[in-house]
């Protein structure tokens, strides 16, 4: 009868809408479950990735520490002053965001250029120091340092070089002016211009911010 066909096509068309419905619930699971396992992937990738720098920042390290001393050695510095020096170096930059190996590799250009080891650590240390206290990128660091090593191999200050430093380590330029005496905004200009005229050698005042990262 026509009542009952309308039953059985009601009764068929409530499956479909069930069936639908059940469809939907399952692709929503399996999308939710795709969504945590990839979740759970990335958690597990960035913990390896944490890992694997982790490694690769203590073999890098280890390296360091083995291979600074023999370089020094080969450079004419005692072993005594160079197991001295690697460890001053790594004791130096402890807890702070400087990397071994970026410290020995200016130990060993200063010793090269001044001859003197303990200087050259002492000096690195407060660059660092100096550079870290300033807010200085890695680039800027890496800028600043260039300009300094320069000037401390010459042992006379340019302008252009003396703008850099302003730029990349003012806070330390600061203090190290204001220890010299200066003060107010004319400061490191007073200090420069001090520098210039050779009333203040740059040695003296490389001594100057080895004393300040020291205190």
């Amino acid at each position: 009868s026509g009542a009952s066909q309308f039953s059985k096509d009601f009764q068929n068309a409530s499956k479909s809408v069930q069936g639908i419905d059940k469809s939907a619930k399952i692709a929503s699971i399996s999308i939710g479950s795709m969504l945590k396992a990839i979740a759970g992937s990335a958690v597990v990738i960035g913990a390896f990735n944490g890992i694997r720098n982790s490694i690769d920042g203590a073999i890098s390290r280890f390296d360091t520490l083995q291979t600074f001393p023999n370089v020094m050695q080969m450079m004419g510095f005692s072993a005594e002053e160079s197991e001295k020096a690697i460890k001053r170096l790594s004791d130096g930059i402890d807890g702070l965001p400087t990397a071994l190996d970026e410290v020995t590799g200016t130990a060993q250009r200063l010793a090269t250029m001044t001859g003197d080891l303990d200087g050259a650590v002492e000096t690195t240390l407060a660059l660092n120091n100096a550079f870290l206290a300033s807010g200085a990128s890695t680039a800027d660091a890496s800028r600043g340092l260039e300009q300094y090593v320069q000037m401390l191999a010459t042992g006379t200050v340019d302008l252009q070089s003396w703008r850099t430093l302003q730029e990349t380590m003012p806070i330390a330029l600061n203090k190290t002016a204001e220890a010299f005496g200066f003060a107010g905004e004319s400061a490191q200009n007073d200090l420069y211009e001090a520098l210039k005229a050779g009333e203040i050698t740059f040695d003296e005042f490389n001594s100057k911010i080895i004393e300040l990262s020291n205190e």
